[in-house]
C-alpha cells in the first residue's frame, strides 16, 4: 500500500470515528443487547445454523473433508500361498471376483488380522481361545464387525462365498471340538492367509 493510499485509509478511519463519536453509547448499547439475545437464544442458533451447514453441504455448497472409510481401504499385501492352498480355496477367490476392489480389501485384511491374531494366542497372556468352538467364534465375530458392519456385506449375498470358506476352514480345523494345539494354530494361520489371498486375486 502507498503513503496516499494509506493516508487517505487513515482519514477515512479518523473521520468515521469522529462522526460515531456522540452514538457512542447507542452502539455500546446496541451491541450490548445483541449479546444478550444471542446468550439467550445460543441453542436455537446453534441448530438453526447446523442444519444451514447441512443444507449447504447437501446442496453441494460447501467443501467436506474426505474421510477415511471402506471405499479408501488400502492394499493388502498377502503372501502367496502353496499350490494347494490356492486349489482350496478357488472357491473364495471366484465368489469374491465380481465385488469392489474396497470390498476385497477389507476382505483380505480382516483374514490376514485373523491370522495373526491365532498366531499369537497365549503367547504372552493367558489364552482366550483353548478350543475349536472358540475360535470358529472368534472368526464369526470379526467377520460380523468388520465385513457385514463396516463392509456393509448382508450375510449371504455373496454367492458361494459362505460354503467356500467353510470347506476351507474344515480342513484346519476339522469338525470336532477339541483344545486349540500349535498345530490348529498353524494350520488355521495358513488357511485364513489363503483366504485372504483369494480376495486380491
Amino acid at each position: 500500500m502507498s503513503s496516499d493510499a494509506l493516508l487517505r485509509t487513515l482519514a477515512v478511519v479518523v473521520a468515521v470515528a469522529i462522526l460515531a463519536a456522540p452514538y457512542r453509547g447507542l452502539v455500546v448499547d446496541a451491541v450490548k443487547a445483541a449479546q444478550g439475545w444471542i446468550n439467550a437464544n445460543a441453542a436455537s442458533l446453534g441448530r438453526i445454523v447446523a442444519a444451514g451447514l447441512i443444507v449447504a453441504a447437501a446442496w453441494g455448497k460447501l467443501p467436506l473433508p474426505e474421510i477415511l472409510g471402506v471405499g479408501n481401504v488400502p492394499a493388502v499385501v498377502v503372501p502367496t500361498p502353496s499350490a494347494e492352498m490356492q486349489r482350496l480355496v478357488e472357491p473364495v477367490t471366484k465368489a469374491l471376483a465380481g465385488l469392489p476392489a474396497d470390498k476385497r480389501a477389507l476382505w483380505a485384511a480382516t483374514w490376514t488380522k485373523a491370522a495373526v491374531v491365532v498366531e499369537a494366542e497365549g503367547a504372552t497372556t493367558v489364552a482366550v481361545l483353548t478350543d475349536t468352538p472358540s475360535l470358529r467364534l472368534c472368526t464369526t465375530v470379526a467377520l460380523d464387525v468388520a465385513w457385514r458392519r463396516l463392509g456393509d456385506v448382508p450375510p449371504g449375498s455373496v454367492t458361494g462365498l459362505r460354503e467356500g470358506v467353510e470347506v476351507a476352514m474344515r480342513s484346519a480345523l476339522g469338525l470336532d471340538s477339541v483344545p486349540i494345539t500349535a498345530d490348529i494354530k498353524g494350520r488355521y494361520a495358513d488357511v485364513a492367509r489363503a483366504i485372504a489371498w483369494a480376495a486380491t486375486r
